[in-house]
């Protein structure tokens, strides 16, 4: 494959994203792709197969996204020290909310699995999210072990809490015009940060970092 031809499978994969995220994959043609690109319709079925398969393809490029803040973050532990566990958490929650607010389209992909979007692919779930969350669970499992976080926290349902806010906070109801979660807001990613770090602090009795 040509660069010239890279970059335009990388368009491809880059504007269908933006599309699914929109429309969900049931609302998401092929054709429409087709003609907002300006694209030949053949060329896209040569290059990526079908609707399902391009689908797939843009789940697996921001999966990887996902998976390269949460495995990158979550290297350093086990850890010793609560404070240490603190850091990395934190440090996590950080990372994990700028990758959504620079990327919005992700969030807005899993949100359109939760509302039964592409009922037809089953198990994007636990191929893609499912590991990520039970890696973090994990973690929290091994610190509580330790000692270094609270023990009496479900660690599943704390990592899930996490991820559903941050989703929750850039596509749901939880800040009301005329205060929306705009990425370009400067209030907007110390507001949620805080307020995730808060989360974190007070479910697992974390010390001050």
């Amino acid at each position: 494959m040509t660069s010239a031809e890279e970059q335009q499978v990388e368009a491809v994969i880059e504007f269908a994203t933006r599309l699914f995220a929109a429309f969900g994959y049931d609302g998401t043609t092929l054709q429409g792709l087709a003609e907002a690109m300006g694209y030949d319709l053949e060329w896209i079925h040569t290059r990526f197969g079908d609707k399902r398969a391009l689908y797939l393809a843009v789940v697996e490029r921001a999966s990887q996204a996902q998976r390269a803040v949460v495995e990158g973050t979550l290297a350093p532990l086990p850890a010793h020290d609560p404070a240490e566990v603190a850091s990395v958490l934190h440090t996590l929650v950080d990372r994990y909310l700028d990758m959504c607010l620079s990327n919005p389209q992700i969030p807005a992909l899993w949100i359109h699995r939760w509302l039964g979007d592409a009922a037809d692919i089953p198990d994007l779930e636990q191929k893609y999210a499912v590991p990520l969350i039970n890696l973090t669970r994990d973690a929290l499992r091994s610190a509580a072990r330790n000692g270094l976080i609270a023990g009496d926290i479900d660690p599943d349902l704390m990592v899930r809490t996490l991820v559903w806010s941050v989703y929750g906070f850039l596509h749901g109801e939880a800040l009301a015009p005329p205060d929306p979660p705009d990425p370009d807001n400067p209030r907007t990613r110390p507001r949620m940060q805080a307020h995730l770090h808060q989360l974190l602090d007070r479910m697992l009795r974390l010390p001050e970092t």
